[in-house]
């Protein structure tokens, strides 16, 4: 179980990020201070779009394919493999040193105790860049880059002096800038172009349903069989968009997603003042869709019950791993990130940070 990853992409995944109809690649390292069972004490995945493709953990120590295309990296990279397992390997050293550091300066030398990092990049439909890089220390937020402004920005103010120092050097910030929107960009580039079956856009199929209490009639609305997984539904009575109950985008068997949002009708109201709207990156344009007297599909049924099944399990290990790590909690802690990653500072992120040779 690789949870770290998993509590991350729980958070940042929402629905309102289609339109970009983007695609990205993203790292997400794990370190924790002991042993857990049925988890690593340090792991890294990463994933193109939300499909992982890589992977490496304190147990295997190897750089090894998450999925099943990445075997042809080797054609155009032939010591791909070699070349990140020494990268990682190096990386786990680092990140283990780090959770132990974090302990001494925050006097806790007990508990269970994560250090979470994340980056990446993303290449948007217009030609535009994103970057992503952000740290947490027990699942909270603690330092992030705004590639834009050039700045890291502290989320708590024990974060602080790493700030002050990352943001004063910069050769630093400007050379991580580059690995983004350069090396990184690049390497996205090389796994779509591997994974473009697996990675290719499917159109949502849409259908509205209704239900009926003794006083109250709901509308439900289905987005269902897409990918990627980012998508934007929104309920419009006459004309004016309305609020809905929002519901988690679940994953099919197939590799699709699937969503539904519910709005209830007002009284006197006829359904057919009610419009159902769905915009996905596959799309040309909004899909628009309105109650119809009769069944769902078999596909909306089948899969809700098979990505209600999954959703719970996920939700189930993550509340599982938060209750475990923070039954101790209220006080302010310095993570990884507080160590300084200039030769002669203290510490040793200088080659991970600045992006080198991470693909």
């Amino acid at each position: 179980m690789t949870w770290g990853p998993l509590l991350l992409l729980l958070g940042g995944l929402c629905l309102q990020q289609a339109r970009a109809g983007s695609h990205s690649l993203r790292y997400f390292y794990s370190s924790l201070s002991g042993g857990l069972p049925g988890a690593p004490q340090f792991s890294i995945v990463g994933y193109v779009d939300d499909v992982p493709m890589v992977g490496y953990t304190s147990e295997s120590r190897r750089t090894e394919p998450r999925a099943p295309w990445m075997e042809g990296i080797t054609a155009e990279d032939p010591q791909y493999w070699e070349r990140n397992t020494e990268i990682f390997r190096g990386h786990e050293q680092v990140f283990k040193a780090d959770v132990r550091t974090v302990m001494e300066r925050v006097n806790q030398t007990r508990g269970l105790h994560s250090v979470q990092y994340m980056y990446g990049c993303e290449l948007r439909d217009d030609g535009s860049i994103g970057a992503f890089r952000q740290y947490a220390f027990d699942g909270h937020d603690f330092l992030s880059f705004d590639k834009d402004r050039l700045t890291y920005t502290a989320a708590t103010d024990a974060a602080r002096i790493t700030q002050e120092r990352w943001n004063s050097d910069r050769i630093f910030i400007q050379r991580g800038k580059e690995y983004m929107e350069g090396r990184c960009i690049e390497y996205l580039k090389k796994y779509l172009k591997l994974g473009q079956e697996r990675l290719r856009r499917v159109a949502p199929q849409a259908a509205v349903t209704r239900r009926k209490t003794s006083d109250r009639t709901f509308l439900t609305g289905y987005a269902y069989g897409f990918y990627p997984r980012d998508i934007e539904v929104k309920w419009v009575r006459n004309g004016v968009e309305i609020p809905w109950e929002s519901r988690d985008i679940l994953p099919n068997p197939d590799g699709t997603y699937q969503v539904r949002t519910s709005v209830e009708v007002q009284e006197g109201d006829d359904e057919n003042m009610y419009r159902y709207e769905v915009y996905h990156s596959s799309l040309p344009d909004t899909v628009t869709v309105m109650y119809e007297e009769k069944s769902p599909p078999m596909g909306v049924i089948i899969g809700g019950i098979i990505g209600a099944l999954v959703g719970v399990g996920l939700l189930a290990a993550v509340v599982w791993v938060v209750y475990s790590k923070k039954k101790k909690s209220g006080k302010s802690a310095y993570t990884a990130a507080n160590r300084d990653p200039r030769p002669g500072v203290g510490g040793s992120h200088q080659h991970l940070l600045k992006g080198e040779n991470i693909l």
